[in-house]
């Protein structure tokens, strides 16, 4: 397996890093750029969805209220205009309902003995149990209608007006148990005069369904607050009816809490952010312009991002991905292409242990690579034909060099036995050459006095001494040629 230091050495390994690295770079850099400039892209388009979401719905409620509205703003004249037939009454109530499936309830109801013959209480009342349409006279001892909000709110201020929520608790007669909103409104003689009060109720099931399914985002949820605040649809039904907008406000201070609530109390339309509970929420809230009610979506930061975050990890996927198939690929490309290289590397490697014999392929290629090759092969078969000749010449100049050592050899033992020989000449030469000094000094300074016959006997030594010298030379010069 190959080391950290083997890949440094190559330089494919070395190539494929670099390019991944300056591409990454690029690339990473280009995202990065794309993605903030996507962000604030992304921020506007799905804040501006969820605020056209919450437009339509609004939208839609209201036009909803308003032909509840004008439904029963026309059936009022009819009422209005047959006050002398209360048995007409219960007609009216159910053909309200029948042509109005919105509605699921209206009460025709008059002021006690309004009618002297029908009683203390009169109160044509029909109900759509989604089956039929049932009705009946509903007031009663049990059941004082001209206590309740609906009858009283609208008498008393003498003009149309939408009823909080509200559930009957009637055990007699028909049982609902639905929650209703009603919007009621006086019912006047031709005097001008308050005679009673006309009320269509519309459940509030079909307001939560409508408001909850206000969702742009999967973890989105939206509010429903009456006037005074109270949740009349929160995703915790048990906080319905029985907690304000400012309950949790009483329990731990949050300003955040209390100016949404404030503000859609007010009856106002916009957009804000708050944190609640460590998590950031983008806020839209609008009024409905019938009920004075207003409605609030919520929508998590995690939300609004949740496909740019998707889309942002599969990048990030594909992008890691695409970065191992390019280094791998860009490592494949460049190990074949610098293959030659190593294959140039190995003769080299050759060549410096003295083997010029390596097999380099013929290059069909035209770039760099190609050329080296080729003109690295030339080298090649250059050096191998310069080094043979040069080896022929070494053998040549060896077989001359020991052809030169063995005659120095031989010289060097000629030598020493001549120089024997003149050692050995030169000793025995000493002996009579100084006999020959001797005896010439002798006559030298003896000659006066010497005998003619010790002369001759003197000279004939020098002569026997100067033979033997002669002959010791005779022997050296035939030693010498």
């Amino acid at each position: 397996m190959k080391s950290l230091k083997d890949y440094r050495r190559s330089l494919s390994a070395r190539l494929s890093v670099w390019t991944v690295l300056v591409v990454t770079a690029i690339f990473l850099a280009a995202l990065g750029i794309m993605f903030a400039e996507s962000e604030d892209r992304v921020r506007m388009d799905t804040l501006g969805k969820a605020r056209q979401t919450l437009d339509g719905t609004v939208l839609h409620i209201d036009n909803t209220l308003r032909a509840v509205e004008v439904a029963a703003n026309n059936m009022l004249r009819v009422i209005e205009n047959n006050l002398d037939k209360p048995d007409k009454m219960f007609d009216y109530s159910r053909k309200i309902l029948e042509n109005n499936p919105e509605i699921d309830g209206c009460s025709i109801s008059f002021e006690p003995f309004y009618y002297k013959e029908k009683g203390e209480y009169f109160s044509a009342y029909s109900y759509n149990n989604g089956d039929s349409i049932e009705t009946e006279n509903e007031g009663a001892d049990y059941y004082q209608y001209h206590t309740m909000d609906w009858y009283l709110i609208p008498k008393l201020l003498n003009r149309p007006y939408w009823i909080e929520p509200f559930q009957e608790d009637a055990t007699e007669g028909i049982v609902v148990q639905d929650i209703f909103s009603s919007y009621s409104q006086p019912i006047h003689d031709k005097a001008g005069k308050v005679v009673g009060t006309f009320s269509v109720d519309i459940c509030l099931d079909w307001f939560s369904d409508t408001v909850s399914a206000t969702k742009p985002f999967p973890n989105s949820y939206t509010i429903l607050l009456g006037k005074g605040g109270t949740y009349l649809v929160h995703p915790d039904s048990t906080r319905q009816f029985y907690e304000t907008i400012f309950t949790t406000s009483l329990l731990e201070s949050d300003s955040t809490i209390e100016s949404l609530g404030e503000a859609m109390i007010a009856g106002e339309s916009g957009y804000r952010t708050m944190t609640y509970h460590g998590e950031l929420l983008h806020v839209f809230y609008k009024p409905f312009k019938n009920t004075g009610w207003s409605v609030a979506m919520i929508c998590p930061e995690s939300d609004v991002f949740a496909a740019f975050n998707q889309l942002r990890r599969t990048v990030r996927l594909v992008t890691a991905i695409g970065l191992l198939l390019l280094l791998l690929s860009t490592w494949l490309i460049v190990s074949r292409s610098v293959r030659p290289l190593q294959k140039l590397v190995d003769s080299t490697h050759q060549m410096m242990q003295h083997e010029f014999t390596g097999d380099i392929p013929d290059s069909t290629r035209e770039d760099e690579i190609g050329r080296l090759q080729r003109r690295f092969k030339a080298m090649q078969q250059s050096l191998g034909s310069y080094i043979n000749k040069v080896r022929q010449q070494s053998a040549v100049l060896e077989t001359r060099h020991a052809e030169l050592q063995q005659a120095y050899e031989h010289a060097k033992e000629e030598e020493r036995v001549r120089n024997a020989v003149l050692h050995k000449m030169t000793k025995g030469m000493s002996a009579p050459v100084a006999d020959i000094t001797a005896v010439s000094r002798t006559i030298c300074e003896e000659y006066q006095n010497m005998t003619d016959d010790y002369m001759d006997a003197m000279v004939d030594k020098i002569e026997n001494d100067a033979n033997q010298v002669g002959e010791m030379l005779n022997d050296l010069l035939r030693e010498a040629l």
